[in-house]
């Protein structure tokens, strides 16, 4: 498997706008620029992408260049570009779940939050994207570029026949009552499209509870179950499309 996607940068911030994982065929490897075939227009994406993960937000690094220092920081000048991307550890949970199924074949990945940032859980990011999103509703300006940081989170289509949610279990409507509107505005609308839907949830909860509350298990957000998070992900894709499964 590759990873493709594009970056960003503005106001000293960097942000992952698009990308996707292709599931090669066996001895394949592939380069950017024959990627971008499979995806050039709309009749060959619609050939091509088989599926959309939605993650919370991306945590990446060029190949060639060090995942321990800020990207700015070094001497990347491929911005703007589609290249190719490390298959971090959270990648690799997909890797392994999908290639049985996959090969020859791309998944989407779209990201609630498009910034690239190890420790965007922290409060006072959050509170920043909470004041955002007020503002994004209001069509108000945002400290971050609504086309480059956030979704449009009403009207966007994801890719594919499935859509697997994996965006974690933090999702707080109490504290962070409008990132809660914001994902409930895109899960609403990706099941109003008809798209098959799926994720991973905890088994006491129930899928009724997980809805409600937007609680769609992701490894790496919960170290306590990771290795159960990532076995019921595996599970979920056994079938095509995937289905919801539990641990």
């Amino acid at each position: 498997m590759q990873y493709f996607g594009e970056l960003i940068t503005k106001y000293e911030e960097v942000f992952l706008t698009s990308s996707y994982l292709y599931f090669n065929n066996e001895d394949e490897k592939i380069t950017p620029k024959e990627f971008k075939e499979k995806i050039k227009n709309t009749k060959v994406k619609k050939k091509n992408i088989i599926g959309t993960i939605v993650l919370y937000n991306p945590v990446v690094t060029p190949v060639g260049y060090d995942s321990n220092k800020f990207l700015l920081e070094q001497d990347f000048d491929s911005f703007d570009q589609l290249i190719e991307l490390k298959t971090e550890n959270y990648i690799t949970t997909f890797k392994h779940a999908l290639k049985e199924q996959c090969a020859g074949k791309v998944v989407e990945i779209i990201n609630l939050f498009n910034l690239v940032e190890k420790k965007i859980d922290a409060s006072t990011l959050l509170m920043k994207f909470n004041e955002d999103l007020e503002k994004y509703n209001s069509m108000q300006n945002t400290e971050f570029d609504r086309d480059i940081m956030y979704l449009d989170a009403a009207n966007i289509i994801p890719s594919g026949k499935f859509v697997f949610f994996s965006w974690g279990d933090k999702i707080n409507s109490t504290e962070f009552p409008y990132i809660h509107e914001y994902a409930k505005t895109l899960f609403d609308n990706v099941n109003n499209l008809g798209k098959k839907v799926s994720y991973v949830y905890r088994e006491e909860k129930g899928i009724e509870h997980s809805e409600k509350y937007l609680q769609f298990s992701f490894p790496d957000h919960n170290p306590k179950y990771k290795s159960a998070i990532e076995n019921a992900i595996r599970q979920s894709f056994k079938e095509f499309p995937p289905t919801k499964s539990f641990y």
